[in-house]
């Protein structure tokens, strides 16, 4: 199923919380519940990291680069300690306190089912970011 990223991206706006979105219509090759799932899992973590920050914000941005769709997820929240950076897409690893651990794993899953990959970047400092990287399908095909 075709689905448009940019369109999806829109339903994450959470109460007092500025979410910026610079996204451009792109398709990727993507069933529809599975992007959900994408977005929700990685949304849903950065609204998580950002509880104590004074001024949160979350950036949900989407390009094209290279003949792929890149959606990166960006959040100025508590960031992931360093040694925890490997475990994150481990299956039930986890930091919270009611966390299951499947989040990220999943996310990683379908991610890779559809040839794509994902980096982290995070800093306490500065906060988060995750970069999925999807192949990008010309419209007309």
């Amino acid at each position: 199923m075709w689905v448009k990223i940019a369109q999806l991206a829109w339903i994450f706006l959470q109460k007092n919380m500025w979410c910026w979105k610079h996204l451009i219509n792109l398709l990727a090759r993507l069933d529809r519940t599975q992007l959900i799932r994408i977005l929700t899992n990685l949304v849903k973590n950065a609204i998580q990291a950002c509880t104590e920050t004074p001024n949160p914000s979350i950036l949900v941005q989407v390009e094209g680069i290279d003949n792929k769709v890149c959606i990166r997820v960006v959040d100025n929240g508590s960031g992931i300690a360093t040694e925890n950076l490997f475990k994150i897409f481990e299956p039930k690893f986890t930091t919270k306190s009611s966390g299951m651990g499947l989040g990220l794993p999943i996310v990683k899953n379908i991610v890779e089912t559809y040839e794509g990959h994902i980096e982290v970047e995070s800093n306490s400092v500065i906060g988060t970011v995750f970069r999925v990287w999807l192949p990008l399908v010309n419209a007309e095909t």
